[in-house]
Formats: structure tokens, C-alpha cells, sequence
């Protein structure tokens, strides 16, 4: 289990970037992810200043171990569909001058007719952002939302102009109640990052997210399927909600760091 390389999402944190960097050195992980669209701006940083923020993670010992760009609306809708595309090029090639290979995602939800407009739209935007990622070096990574892992491979399957890639994450499979190794099973050789996020399925229908280890995850399960599967990618710390969101990040990476070390 120690192939695996833990890193947190300085967003997270919610302290100004520098700050965060420091932070994330004190919990002793190797790699930071960055948010490219509203902490590391590329249009805020000089071909000089880029140069200076990278020599500044290695100085702490750290990695950039990916990256993250939150739509405004999903690639499933036409309308400034082109827009959204282009944001998402130039976000790949940006991520590929931090040296980060994977940039996170979320599309919207899959429709699951195959034959559907969205569904075709979406599978065309895809197959333009693989090959983007053949030209730069950074793959499009999907972050599910309330999709099924089938529903998931079936739509990685259908683009064959380059490498699409899964942002498996557990809490959207805890939180819809879906079994993690199973989904882990089917999306396994697609998987290129995996979030450290937990949380549990409501008597109600809904769902809520929690710090890992208080939910429905079973981690050494989970961490035992990823080691079986030959995964050696980045496990991630991220809170997408909660009002101490550095402090549960800091748990997470305590909880499976004690996991990967047999404890």
C-alpha cells in the first residue's frame, strides 16, 4: 500500500495560497492539487512568476500532484458550449506548464441514452478535449456526478481520439449508495486520481458528506482494491463542505496515512 502518494487540495484550507502551501507541508504529504480556475489564475502569472511558484513547491518538497476546473455548467448543454470548451483547453494547457498530468472535472450528469443529443454532445467534446490532451500532456479527468460506474466507463469507452480519464471519488458513491470497490472494480483502468472524501446515504434519499473515517467508506476495503489493481496514482484530501474543512483534510490524510502504514 505505501505505492500510493498522498496530497491535499490547497483550496480547501482557505488561506491565501502561500499559506496553504506551508500547511500542507506540515501534514507531511508529498503533493498539493491547485483549483485553476479561482486560487491558481494563469492569467495572473508571468512566464516568470510561474517559474518562481514552482521553485517555491519544490523548496517545501512538494509535487504538484494535479489539478482542478470547476464549469459554470455542464458540457451536456449547447448553450456556449464552445466557450466552456476552450476554458477547459486552455486549463489543460496550463496545468501542463505547473507539471500536473491530470485536471478534475466535473461534466454533469451522464445521460444514459447512448443515442441522446446530450449524450453525443458530450462524447464530441470529449473526443476534441482527448486529443487536446495528446498535443499537451495533461489528461481531462471526470469527477462523477450521481452516475453509475458503468454509465461512467461506457462514456470513457466511446472517446477514441485520446486519453480521457475517472476522478473516482468515494463519497459520490457512498453518497448515492453505491458499493466503492465495486464501482472501483469496473473503472479501475481508467482511474488516474482518486479523492479522499467520505461521507454516508440518508434514510431520506439524500446524502451528506463527512470526514473520512466517520462514514460509510470502508477504507481498507477500498485501499486494498486500489493496491489488487495496480493503482500508484495520488490519493487527494478534499472537503467540498463543513465548516473546518482544513482540520477535516488533516483528518483524512491522518486516518489513511495510519491505514497505509498498517495501522
Amino acid at each position: 500500500m505505501l505505492q500510493f502518494r498522498l496530497a491535499v487540495a490547497t483550496r480547501c484550507f482557505r488561506q491565501p495560497l502561500m499559506d496553504s502551501l506551508l500547511s500542507a507541508t506540515r501534514l507531511g504529504v508529498a503533493g498539493v492539487q491547485f483549483d485553476l480556475r479561482n486560487e491558481v489564475i494563469a492569467a495572473e502569472l508571468t512566464e516568470t512568476g510561474r517559474r518562481q511558484f514552482l521553485h517555491r513547491i519544490s523548496e517545501l518538497n512538494l509535487t504538484v500532484a494535479g489539478a482542478s476546473y470547476p464549469l459554470s455548467r455542464p458540457l451536456t448543454e449547447e448553450q456556449e458550449i464552445d466557450r466552456r470548451v476552450n476554458e477547459l483547453r486552455d486549463a489543460m494547457t496550463f496545468a501542463y506548464s505547473l507539471k500536473a498530468k491530470t485536471l478534475c472535472c466535473k461534466v454533469g450528469r451522464i445521460p444514459e441514452d447512448p443515442a441522446s443529443k446530450s449524450r453525443l454532445l458530450l462524447v464530441e467534446v470529449l473526443n476534441d478535449l482527448a486529443a487536446h490532451a495528446n498535443r499537451v500532456g495533461t489528461v481531462l479527468c471526470i469527477t462523477p456526478t450521481n452516475d453509475s460506474a458503468e454509465n461512467l466507463l461506457a462514456l470513457v469507452n466511446d472517446v477514441k481520439s485520446g486519453p480521457i480519464g475517472i476522478d473516482f471519488d468515494p463519497a459520490h458513491f457512498a453518497l448515492t449508495g453505491r458499493s466503492n470497490a465495486q464501482a472501483l472494480r469496473v473503472l479501475h483502468a481508467v482511474t488516474m486520481h482518486v479523492q479522499l472524501r467520505d461521507g454516508f446515504k440518508g434514510f431520506d434519499g439524500g446524502g451528506q458528506e463527512s470526514t473520512v473515517g466517520s462514514g460509510v467508506v470502508d477504507w481498507v476495503e477500498l485501499l486494498a482494491v486500489l493496491g489488487e489493481t495496480d493503482y500508484c496514482g495520488w490519493l487527494t484530501a478534499i472537503r467540498n463542505q463543513g465548516d473546518d474543512r482544513a482540520n477535516d483534510i488533516a483528518q483524512a490524510v491522518k486516518h489513511v496515512g495510519r491505514l497505509l502504514v498498517g495501522g
